[in-house]
């Protein structure tokens, strides 16, 4: 990884048309790990929350876990909203933007505002969102990379499976069991040439970044990435001593693989494979409470993009000089924290998720184009906050499940 961003801003720096090209032709190289990871992802999905739900013992079981995984995504999401907007407010005005980069920002986000709107258009509305938990044709729904009906369908049929006779019920937990074992074979093939495949995306996104694009939103993007660490090294790091009773040590070695991944990738899903293969080999997760929580939370718990969407949303504030008062941020809070857990999932979908949050308090919707610009570095740390949120989760919840973790 450090590697891959030193050769990139390198070439971003010293302008050399060979080690430019050479920054970014091994683009593709990345590209082809990246695709051999979310190749996996779906079949590992299906067959691992099917083996997990039919080996959860019963339905009554599963309902308790299910509520409890929601319950605690709600809650860490919460502290990374509030998180992020105690941040915010303390540390954007200590660097104001001045009246020239105001003006600026502000011409570059009104080009941007037609694009922005389409984009937004798209995203779905709740009660499309609930629709669609239910396919209609779950081939589709996988083919489209919907993960979360995807997930519904398998709780289903996993459900079903579970009430089965012994003999029909241990064929289908046999054959989605040697499923999972083979999928993670393949990953930890991937694996081998990680290190050559995470060098290969970061070349490129530091080349045509480089400092001058990362230095014009200096501060906003300091903020969240020091509220990232903040909220990782603290309100993660007390659930995973706590709550999940880890030592901080064991949980950071097993989590390391995975956070990279999410890092160097932007996807949780990209993650996936990685988190199930660590929370089941290392943190010594059952596999059923880990096939059902994973796949869960790397669709609805995402801590770092409520913290982002907190401190996007006082950065746009600050940018047209909007006064937010104590409504307007409990507003933000509520219109944030539902936003959270159902992100759409598109390129840069939590970017395009602000909307809701900038129409709650009156701000205009151009901003979101300043920071789709900007957003590739936001969203290695937003993505590896996810993920550790997620491993964090899957402990959690595990011990509440009076599982030992050893």
């Amino acid at each position: 990884l450090c590697a891959g961003l030193g050769v990139g801003l390198l070439a971003s720096a010293t302008g050399e048309p060979t080690l430019r090209r050479i920054a970014l032709g091994v683009e593709p190289i990345g590209t082809v790990w990246v695709n051999l990871i979310r190749m996996v992802v779906i079949p590992l999905v299906v067959a691992a929350v099917i083996s997990g739900v039919a080996g959860l013992g019963g339905a009554s079981r599963l309902g308790r876990l299910g509520v409890r995984s929601i319950l605690f995504f709600l809650g860490v999401g919460l502290l990374g909203i509030l998180t992020g907007l105690a941040l915010a407010r303390v540390a954007l005005p200590l660097a104001p933007l001045s009246a020239e980069a105001t003006a600026t920002l502000r011409v570059a986000a009104t080009a941007g505002a037609g694009d922005v709107g389409q984009s937004v258009q798209r995203l779905p509305g709740f009660a499309q969102f609930f629709i669609d938990l239910v396919p209609a044709n779950p081939v589709r729904a996988a083919a489209d990379g919907a993960l979360l009906p995807v997930i519904v369908c398998a709780v289903l049929f996993g459900t079903a499976a579970a009430g089965l006779a012994d003999a029909h019920r241990l064929a289908i937990t046999g054959l989605t069991d040697a499923a999972v074992a083979a999928i993670i074979r393949l990953i930890g093939w991937f694996m081998v040439v990680a290190p050559l495949g995470v060098a290969c995306l970061a070349a490129p996104v530091a080349a045509r970044l480089g400092w001058e694009m990362l230095a014009s939103f200096g501060v906003f993007i300091v903020t969240y990435v020091v509220g990232c660490v903040l909220f990782t090294a603290v309100v993660l790091a007390l659930l995973v001593r706590f709550a999940a009773r880890m030592a901080l040590g064991r949980f950071a070695r097993a989590a390391a693989p995975a956070w990279v991944i999410g890092f160097s990738t932007t996807s949780s899903m990209a993650a996936l494979p990685a988190m199930l293969d660590v929370a089941i080999e290392d943190l010594r997760i059952s596999r059923p409470v880990a096939s059902f929580v994973l796949p869960l939370a790397a669709t609805l718990n995402r801590p770092g993009s409520g913290l982002y969407q907190a401190v996007a949303v006082v950065f746009v504030a600050q940018l047209y000089g909007v006064h937010l008062g104590a409504a307007e941020y409990a507003a933000l809070t509520a219109t944030m924290l539902v936003m959270t857990l159902s992100v759409a999932a598109i390129p840069r979908g939590t970017v395009l998720s602000l909307a809701p949050a900038l129409l709650a308090v009156g701000l205009p919707l151009d901003g979101i184009g300043l920071l789709i610009g900007v957003d590739q570095v936001p969203d290695m740390f937003r993505t590896a906050t996810n993920v550790a949120g997620h491993l964090t989760a899957g402990a959690a919840l595990a011990r509440g499940e009076g599982e030992s973790l050893t």
